[in-house]
């Protein structure tokens, strides 16, 4: 998936322990998002290939890894929670981490038919918190004292996206300056339309398909009823 400033790829074997240090607890990346696991590479890659999360790595158009994104699912059937982290102080606040997640939950709603995205940030991060104040996001509600940092609790604030509202962020407009990308379609939308028109015109044609028997053995029954 490629952005503007970023491209969104599968993680490679060399790619699990630049992941478990972005997320390992005192990191810079961690401790902005008020959430952490202490875990190692075997135990990313080992939780990725389980299906429990799917991480995804940043990199700038030169190739160089900068940091993760991350979705699994929650709640029922379509709900999905993402995260992510920029690896170092350096390049946070240029636009990679926001453009990210924009391309994760664009790719959630476009291809895994997502119903509602989930994200959730702490309440002392003054530059994720304006960020999701010019998106779609609702603030759906407050966990309190989620997070510690600096001696303290602090609240996380639960953001939520429904499908409607998603598509509806794709239009660019003087309150929304951030979700208006959307990905383009995997499959060209003529490609679509003529696969239909070849398969109409094979049925048409041939009157073959695995349905066949089954109305030419119903349809009399379906005349006598029509008949009566």
């Amino acid at each position: 998936m490629q952005g503007r400033l970023v491209t969104l790829e599968w993680p490679g074997d060399d790619d699990w322990a630049a992941i478990a240090s972005w997320l390992r607890p005192g990191s810079p990346a961690a401790v902005m998002s008020g959430d952490w696991e202490l875990l190692g590479a075997a135990d990313v890659e080992q939780a990725n290939r389980s299906g429990r999360v799917s991480h995804m790595v940043i990199r700038t158009h030169d190739g160089e890894r900068i940091g993760t994104v991350s979705y699994q699912r929650t709640g029922r059937i379509g709900g999905y929670s993402v995260g992510g982290a920029i690896g170092t102080p350096e390049l946070w606040r240029r636009g990679y981490g926001a453009e990210a997640v924009v391309l994760l939950v664009d790719y959630l709603f476009h291809q895994l038919d997502a119903h509602r995205v989930q994200v959730t940030t702490a309440a002392y991060n003054k530059s994720i918190i304006r960020l999701m104040t010019k998106t779609q996001f609702v603030v759906e509600g407050i966990l309190r004292d989620h997070c510690y940092l600096d001696g303290a609790y602090h609240d996380a604030i639960v953001w939520g996206i429904l499908r409607d509202e998603h598509y509806a962020s794709l239009k660019p407009s003087a309150t929304n300056r951030v979700l208006a990308v959307g990905l383009e379609d995997f499959v060209p939308e003529d490609d679509k339309v003529q696969a239909r028109e070849i398969l109409a015109g094979h049925l048409a044609a041939t009157g073959r398909s695995a349905v066949a028997a089954f109305l030419d053995t119903a349809a009399p029954a379906g005349n006598e009823r029509g008949a009566a």
